[in-house]
């Protein structure tokens, strides 16, 4: 394989990884809105995408270990590889996730008194989706700066997050009817699901940042690096 044709590679997985995405997107946007209407033609067309995702990370995988095979690349080169495989990764499982919301969507039924949360998932979802779509801008344009104020964005969906499940744990009065009906543990999981796709986003922000700076920040990663790796993957 030439240079010149493995830059043409790298364009293409580039590119396919942003078309993932973008389908990602749809999904995470298309199963939020079925939970908060109802709308379970909506839910299916999301658990009928799923496939479409898994296929394009497949081939991304699969792109990612031929090129690194063919041309056995250093420092940036295969510090993008690295990092596309990752992200394709934080990818595939968020458009699981939005399988999941849909999933739920389609058994939650409309009960009396969810509106209280029926709102704090509305929030929840669009904050939920502008995280991913800065996540998925970071990356496009290699801009550790977005990526790192990936995790200040995410923080108001952990708080809503964390005031549902209090609510449900300790219903007031007039919650108390919701907070012990199954409704409430479908409720509990959506929420759930929305606040792990923003903190896989979180998480792809930290590959990205590392594509960027060379640089792998603890806070991303839980075990020290060893000693080589800063050699090879740095400049």
């Amino acid at each position: 394989m030439t240079r010149q044709s493995f830059h043409e590679g790298l364009k293409q997985l580039n590119y396919e990884i942003l078309r993932m995405a973008s389908l990602v997107v749809e999904a995470v946007d298309l199963s939020t809105q079925a939970l908060l209407t109802g709308d379970r033609k909506l839910a299916n067309s999301v658990i009928a995408g799923d496939d479409d995702i898994n296929e394009l990370s497949l081939w991304i995988e699969g792109q990612c270990l031929a090129l690194q095979a063919r041309q056995q690349p250093v420092a940036k080169d295969l510090r993008l590889l690295h990092v596309c495989l990752l992200v394709s990764l934080h990818l595939e499982r968020i458009g699981d996730l939005a399988v999941n919301v849909a999933k739920i969507a389609k058994r939650m039924e409309r009960t009396e008194g969810a509106e209280p949360y029926l709102e704090l998932l509305r929030k929840m979802s669009a904050q939920a989706l502008e995280v991913l779509r800065q996540g998925i801008k970071a990356f496009a344009d290699r801009d550790a700066e977005v990526a790192n104020k990936l995790e200040e964005i995410d923080e108001p969906i952990d708080e809503m997050f964390k005031e549902i499940l209090g609510r449900l744990l300790h219903p007031s009065e007039e919650d108390q009817e919701v907070a012990s009906s199954e409704w409430a543990t479908h409720v509990a999981l959506a929420s759930r699901y929305i606040e792990r796709i923003a903190d896989q986003v979180v998480d792809m922000g930290g590959r990205v940042a590392f594509l960027v700076t060379g640089e792998l920040d603890g806070k991303y990663f839980d075990r020290p690096l060893a000693p080589d790796i800063k050699n090879q993957f740095g400049e």
